[in-house]
């Protein structure tokens, strides 16, 4: 996210709260107040007690005419200032295992920043070796989080919707660039010793999933976090964004399967662009079935058709939730293929699906039908071995050398997992884009073609979801040698699939 070097972060951090009524944000933006809130799923500390792959949704309440500049020394940019918002309240929901656990962080120990020079946004904290940590508690690349970072004028001062690599990294950048030194050992530092002070007692956020490049060091300080979230900005109101666990009225044991994301479309005729969409089904483990994968017959293909489904919808902040049709969706994870999401009677990749291929298969005058292979498919054929770019999903299919916490996750829909990758939502073909192979490969696919031919029934009326950004998206100034630097598909919005098993023993 944020570059600072070793030497800047040691005075920041000692000073930067005696700095705040110095620096202010350049130009004539209008002061409102502002709730800014990242989601992930990880691995949440709260005083001895583990979380293993809790809903964590961060909120910071401030005020848009508090936000300040700094300008820091940078080989890339120039000297490119980012920008911060100090003065606030923040606050953490943890859902685990339908239980929530709601705290209000002390003050003064995060931060909301955005980084224009190497495309990170985000929460950032007062803590670690160097008392200021840019990435920790949550911070965001890749994506159209990365995109907003770099392209749009202020992202922090107007509604925003956008999606990315989650990292909760202490000592980020891990790994040298330009003048920065990185961490000893090329890993982030655990958090163990820098706790988040709150009301219900000290809370460790960690990053369990990212692939290495030579074990402990990480892949990359963008890509090598497979994991993957979202990043909101909203007009403060006292409507909240609903709970991603299960009710905890319900009864029994229960699989609540939930997938997250940024679209396009349309519900019961409300237009949205780039709104956070939110799939949510309840069901029985045992309504899980099994069959060979249609791409690979020596793997399984996953299918749960029974439960309860539901929508939820926030554009901007005016929040639409509906109930999906008996029938209507159901979710499916084919192995083989490496791609999981929501299904229908449409497409079985429609109305999402993560990790989809985003070039043409098998070829630009052959393409006929979207996701019939993963994007390991890509990385395998182009030659490259960064399949972990595209997320937990592409590791599992081919792991190379994936992160302990990867590598032990279940590739089942009645276990539970979490898997992630880039988002499509298309009933039908994208369209073609540049075919060149460049560096990262980011794929020859452009937007979805056209829309579904029918709407997926819900008690608001007809969903249609129509992916106009894809792989359509470029950088401008986009920092030297990072994944993301030539855009297309690198900088499309993601999502991540997560399987919570509820009331018994995993």
């Amino acid at each position: 996210m944020i570059r600072l070097s070793r030497a800047t972060q040691a005075a920041l951090g000692r000073c930067f709260l005696a700095m705040i009524s110095v620096f202010a944000l350049a130009g004539n933006l209008p002061a409102a107040p502002m709730v800014y809130t990242g989601l992930v799923v990880t691995d949440v500390r709260v005083g001895t007690t583990l979380m293993h792959n809790a809903s964590l949704k961060i909120t910071f309440e401030g005020d848009t005419n508090d936000i300040l500049s700094f300008s820091v020394p940078s080989a890339e940019c120039g000297g490119t200032p980012f920008y911060y918002l100090a003065k606030g309240v923040a606050r953490m929901e943890i859902e685990f295992q339908g239980r929530s656990h709601r705290a209000r962080l002390q003050d003064g120990q995060v931060f909301v920043a955005v980084d224009p020079c190497s495309g990170g946004i985000g929460f950032g904290s007062f803590i670690g070796p160097n008392g200021l940590e840019p990435a920790y508690p949550l911070g965001f690349t890749l994506g159209t989080a990365e995109y907003a970072a770099i392209n749009y004028f202020s992202p922090l001062v107007g509604a925003l919707s956008t999606t990315g690599s989650a990292w909760s990294c202490i000592g980020y950048p891990p790994l040298p660039v330009d003048p920065l030194p990185g961490t000893p050992d090329g890993n982030c530092i655990p958090p163990d010793t820098y706790p988040l002070k709150s009301n219900i007692g000290d809370i460790f956020v960690y990053q369990p999933y990212f692939e290495y490049e030579g074990a402990p060091a990480i892949a990359t300080n963008h890509a090598g976090s497979t994991n993957r979230g979202a990043f909101l900005v909203r007009p403060q109101t006292r409507r909240t964004l609903a709970p991603l666990g299960g009710s905890e009225s319900a009864h029994g044991s229960r699989v609540v399967y939930t997938l997250q994301t940024v679209a396009d479309g349309s519900l019961g005729g409300h237009l949205f662009q780039q709104a956070l969409v939110t799939f949510q089904m309840i069901s029985d483990r045992e309504s899980v079935t099994s069959q060979p994968s249609p791409v690979d017959a020596t793997r399984p293909m996953y299918e749960n058709r029974v439960g309860h489904a539901t929508i939820t919808v926030d554009d901007g902040g005016q929040v639409i939730n509906a109930e999906f049709q008996r029938g209507e969706v159901f979710v499916r994870y084919d192995t083989g293929a490496g791609v999981a999401g929501f299904g229908s009677r449409i497409s079985p990749t429609y109305p999402i699906a993560l990790n989809c291929s985003d070039a043409a298969y098998p070829s630009d005058s052959s393409y006929t039908v979207d996701c019939l292979q993963g994007n390991t498919w890509n990385y395998l054929n182009a030659g490259e071995f960064h399949i972990f770019r595209e997320g937990i999903l592409a590791q599992l299919s081919y792991p190379v050398e994936p992160s302990a916490g990867v590598a032990a996750l279940p590739q089942s829909l009645s276990r539970n997992t979490l898997l992630t990758g880039t988002a499509h939502t298309c009933a039908g073909v994208y369209t073609i884009g540049s075919s060149t192979l460049q560096d990262y490969f980011p794929g020859n696919l452009g937007v979805c073609a056209g829309p579904a031919p029918r709407g997926l029934h819900t008690s608001k009326g007809d969903l249609f979801l129509q992916d106009l950004e894809g792989g359509s998206l470029l950088l401008n100034n986009p920092p030297s040698g990072e994944a993301g630097s030539e855009g297309g598909w690198d900088l499309a919005n993601s999502g991540f699939l997560h399987v919570e098993v509820i009331g018994n023993d995993d």
